[in-house]
């Protein structure tokens, strides 16, 4: 399976399932390779340049968070 040019092998999909609980079932198994894709996803646009740092994300949320406080108080 590839994703955006960040590469899952089927060993790592193997690999998840086998460690996955005895009482998980289908649904779980296919959230976790949903976020198992997502984490790919995010190296690979980490990788490409994409990515903020984490001193501006931290002030988008600040400011996000007054403007929420400011509307709805």
């Amino acid at each position: 399976m590839k994703v955006q040019n960040e590469e899952i092998k089927i060993e790592k999909i193997v690999d998840l399932l086998k460690k996955s609980k005895d009482n998980e079932t289908f649904f779980d198994s296919l959230y976790n390779l949903y976020v198992l894709i997502g984490i790919a996803k995010g190296v690979n646009e980490m990788n490409q340049g994409k990515g903020i740092p984490l001193e501006d994300f931290v002030a988008e949320r600040e400011a996000l968070y007054e403007n929420y406080n400011r509307k709805f108080g």
